[in-house]
């Protein structure tokens, strides 16, 4: 009798269990879901907004009366390698991008995306990949990958790529239910059959600028070595007018002299003999050692100690 009844609590149990099933349905934190009763009428969104605010538990007729579809609400992401895309340049180049999305209006999601998140993502790709070809196709190699900053134009062209994706994804009627969180441009790829191109161009611009500062130091060079012969000419002229100057200031004196000399000549080699003995001692004096003369007094210059500068110039002794 008690196990009857245990058994009889056990079927009510799931009796009652099925009922709930089929009358009420639970909406997590994480989902959204669309209460649908026929024929196609939209009775509510639950936790449409910000995570938590609606989700619980909520009362419907069984199906086939009433229909509830949930999807994932958390931000989905979305990455990969788009096809080569041509620049303004001609150059090409692949792109390595990613995408964050979440389904924001899942009424929408349904109707124009059958409720699939893979043909959701992949009408996203197709979007992003037309947005960036419009938008790489205006733009030239540098606005992409330059040293230089002013030329760079990354973030603006991140921005148009999510703006003109946005636009799109909200053009066909009201839109595709789903909505563009973030996108970003993760590296630029150039293939490979043309990096060998890309690097001759590079070397190639980066030789004209080399030869282009070459050739101006070559003219500053010139121009430095012109100026330094004009300034050398002037200096030479300068010194060679300065030294006729003083040649002939030295000439005019050494006249003086010379007139000197000529009226007595006597005087000038006494003079030169004294020099002479004069350049003997000093060089005696610099090397530390004692004059020792042994000479005759009529030796020239030594003659000077015997007879004087006036011995020519006195009468000869009478002989006795």
């Amino acid at each position: 009798m008690r196990e009857s009844k245990i058994t009889v609590a056990f079927i009510v149990v799931v009796v009652i269990l099925m009922v709930v099933y089929l009358f009420v349905y639970q909406v997590r934190e994480d989902e959204v879901a669309v209460h649908y009763r026929p024929p196609g009428k939209v009775l509510n969104v639950r936790n449409a907004g910000p995570a938590g605010m609606e989700s619980g538990v909520y009362f419907r007729l069984p199906w086939p009366i009433d229909h509830v579809a949930k999807h994932d609400k958390r931000i989905r992401v979305l990455e990969g390698n788009l096809a080569e895309t041509q620049l303004q340049d001609n150059w090409m180049v692949i792109i390595s991008m990613y995408a964050t999305w979440r389904i924001a209006d899942p009424v929408s999601f349904e109707r124009t995306l059958d409720g699939d998140v893979n043909q959701a993502e992949g009408r996203l790709k197709e979007l992003i990949f037309n947005e960036t070809s419009r938008a790489i196709g205006k733009s030239r190699f540098e606005n992409l990958v330059s040293t230089d900053p002013e030329k760079l134009r990354f973030d603006a062209i991140e921005k148009e790529i999510a703006d003109g994706v946005r636009q799109a994804i909200m053009a066909k009627d009201k839109g595709y239910g789903i909505e563009l969180v973030s996108f970003g441009i993760r590296r630029v790829a150039i293939p490979e059959d043309v990096t060998k191109s890309v690097f001759a161009r590079m070397n190639a611009e980066r030789n004209k600028e080399a030869e282009t500062y070459r050739s101006e130091g070559r003219n500053e060079r010139d121009a430095i070595i012109a100026t330094a012969k004009q300034d050398a000419q002037k200096i030479l002229a300068d010194a060679e007018t300065q030294a006729r100057q003083i040649r002939g200031e030295g000439e005019a004196e050494e006249a003086k002299y010379y007139d000197v000399f000529a009226r007595a000549p006597e005087l000038s080699i006494y003079l030169r003999r004294l020099e002479a003995l004069q350049a003997i001692a000093q060089k005696a004096r610099e090397k530390g050692t004692p004059i020792t003369f042994v000479l005759d007094t009529q030796t020239e210059p030594l003659n000077v100690l015997d007879v004087g500068p006036q011995a020519k110039d006195k009468p000869a002794a009478p002989q006795k």
